[in-house]
Formats: C-alpha cells, sequence, structure tokens
C-alpha cells in the first residue's frame, strides 16, 4: 500500500508541476504582442541570411505560441533588389521592420563599418566569434543605435579565399600580375594593387562569364559563396588564406523596436541570437563539404602554413595601418586591431 501511495503521489505532483509549466507558458505567451515582422535580406533564399532569418521566424513562432510571425524577402526584393537601398530603408522605417545585413552593406551609412573587413583581422572562425560576442558586438550597438537601427546579433558571411585559373599562391610575389575580380571598394584596391595584382571592380551577375572567358583570372570570395556561383566549374586554383572576413548582422529598425512591450523585446533579442548560433555553425561546418566538392571537381586547395601566411601577413601591414587611421583607434581596437 505504501508503495502505491507513493507512485501515486509523484504522478500527482508530475501533474501539477507539468500544469504549471503550461501555465507559466501560456502567461509568458500572453504577454508577447501580435505581430507580423517583414525580414529582408541580401542573398538568395539560399545564402545563409536567408536561411538564418527563417530559422529565426520559426523559432519565434514556437516560442510565440503562434504570435509572433515572420517573412522572409531575399534578395532585397523590398529595395529593389538594391542592397544600399535595403539599408537605407531599414533606417528610414516603414518598409520593413528587421533585415539581415553584412558588414559590406552597412558600408554604405559609414565606412567605418568595413573595419571588420581589414585584411588578415582574423586567423579562424573561433577568433571571428571571440569579436562578435565582445567588444565587436557591443561597438556595433554603439554605432547602429544613433542611426536608427537596433543590432540584436551577427553571424558569418564568411572568411574570404583566393581562386584563380592560372597557378597556385603560396608567396605574396605569386599575385603580380594577375586579374582580380572585387566588388569594389578601398579595401580590395589598396589590398591587391598592394601585392602586385590588377583588382577589377565587378558586378556578381557578371563574374562566372569573365571567369570563363578570362577576362579576369581570379576573385575573392568564401567557400559559400564561391559554391552559389558555382566559380568552381571555371577556376583551377583555390588558396585558403582566410584574408578577409565579413559578417551578416541581425538588424531591427528602432522605431519599431520602441513600440514592443520589454517581454516582446526579450523574445526577439533571445531568438535572433540563437539563429545567429545556428547560422554561424551552418557556415563552419558546410565549408568542409565544400573543400571536398570543391576537390571532386578538379580544384586545387592549397592550405597555407603559419609561415605562408605570416608571409602575407607581414607584407599587408602597411595597409592595415592606412586603415587603422582611416577607420579611427576605436573601430580598430574593437576588432582586435593594432599597429
Amino acid at each position: 500500500m505504501r508503495k502505491i501511495f507513493l507512485l501515486t503521489l509523484c504522478a500527482v505532483l508530475f501533474l501539477v508541476v507539468a500544469f504549471q509549466k503550461n501555465v507559466a507558458f501560456a502567461a509568458a505567451a500572453d504577454e508577447y504582442q501580435k505581430l507580423t515582422l517583414k525580414l529582408s535580406t541580401s542573398a538568395s533564399d539560399l545564402g545563409v541570411d536567408a536561411l538564418a532569418a527563417k530559422m529565426f521566424g520559426e523559432l519565434l513562432d514556437k516560442a510565440s505560441d503562434g504570435k509572433i510571425k515572420v517573412r522572409v524577402f531575399p534578395n532585397a526584393q523590398l529595395a529593389g533588389g538594391s542592397m544600399p537601398k535595403n539599408i537605407a530603408l531599414l533606417a528610414q522605417g516603414g518598409q520593413f521592420e528587421m533585415a539581415v545585413l553584412s558588414a559590406s552593406v552597412l558600408g554604405n551609412l559609414d565606412e567605418k563599418f568595413l573595419t571588420v573587413g581589414v585584411p588578415f583581422t582574423f586567423a579562424n572562425y573561433e577568433e571571428v566569434n571571440k569579436r562578435l560576442d565582445g567588444t565587436g558586438g557591443k561597438w556595433l550597438t554603439e554605432m547602429l543605435e544613433p542611426r536608427g537601427i537596433v543590432y540584436l546579433s551577427a553571424m558569418h558571411n564568411g572568411l574570404k579565399q583566393l581562386t584563380n585559373g592560372k597557378r597556385e599562391i603560396r608567396t605574396p610575389n605569386d599575385l603580380q600580375g594577375l586579374k582580380i575580380r572585387i566588388p569594389g571598394g578601398e579595401v580590395g584596391i589598396r589590398t591587391f594593387k598592394a601585392f602586385g595584382a590588377d583588382p577589377v571592380a565587378m558586378s556578381w551577375t557578371e563574374l562566372f562569364t569573365a571567369l570563363q572567358q578570362g577576362t579576369v583570372d581570379g576573385q575573392e570570395n568564401s567557400y559559400q559563396t564561391i559554391d552559389a556561383g558555382k566559380l568552381y566549374e571555371v577556376q583551377k586554383f583555390l588558396t585558403q588564406w582566410n584574408y578577409c572576413y565579413d559578417g551578416y548582422f541581425f538588424l531591427m529598425n528602432k522605431k519599431d523596436w520602441d513600440k514592443l512591450n520589454e517581454p516582446t523585446k526579450e523574445l526577439i533579442k533571445e531568438k535572433a541570437v540563437e539563429a545567429a548560433l545556428w547560422g554561424r555553425k551552418y557556415l563552419e561546418d558546410g565549408e568542409l563539404a565544400l573543400k571536398k566538392k570543391f576537390v571532386e571537381n578538379g580544384v586545387t586547395i592549397t592550405e597555407l602554413s603559419n609561415e605562408e601566411l605570416q608571409a602575407f601577413r607581414t607584407f599587408i601591414k602597411p595597409i592595415q595601418e592606412y586603415f587603422i587611421d582611416k577607420f579611427g583607434i576605436e573601430a580598430a581596437a574593437a576588432w582586435g586591431l593594432e599597429k
């Protein structure tokens, strides 16, 4: 009898705890505002920015018991396909409440946001994550707020590698004379000119054909972007040198943010962080599979030793110092750059 009594008591206690949890969940869900957030991304619906944005929507929907919905619009649809307009509209407000945008896009607001892309700032994703979750994230928060934007979380657009169709690159001198496509901007121009290469600003849509026809010899991008553009089909060599970084950031218009109650704000922030961490892992894990895919398609991947990488870092030090002076000591320190 005693045993039966104890089992019955345990069952009752379990039901009470479960009931209390459900009541607490329902009470918390009642505190969330009912809303549908429009979220704009720059890349295609298969890009890590759009995939993480969709994950963010799923997490919010579940945690809010369906009260908060997210509609994701890839390819800068809500900004007529223009990346600069994407960030301008987010800051202005009215067209959409949220966006996942890269540092290079934020550079249209203020060139200091490009500090994160100064060459050879980061050796690996571990170093990047440390800054995103520390001084870099704090700096982004302080820089974006006066511009009408709330910073929520960060993930990777990727560490950039170099591909070309002519030769293996192991030393700075190996870049001499190569025509390298860059998306534009002073960082890429100064960096590749320092190496003796010829940087050519060119749109993404023109790149595959230009590589195929030999109009340019090579380009620089993350593994994911190289794969998305199928550039491995027209490039024989890839140098893994992690020379430059670009991030993706979950952002929200400040006027829309200020309309939310505290429980809703906390939940959106929490799920933006969770979705960004998912995005980081997705990209980092995916690069291992992409390396194998590229090799299977005939690409020679050269992974530089620490000594070989140091030769590039030493060579480019004056360029780093130039951008530290240009963007400012405070911005550089936030990302771990110093003279």
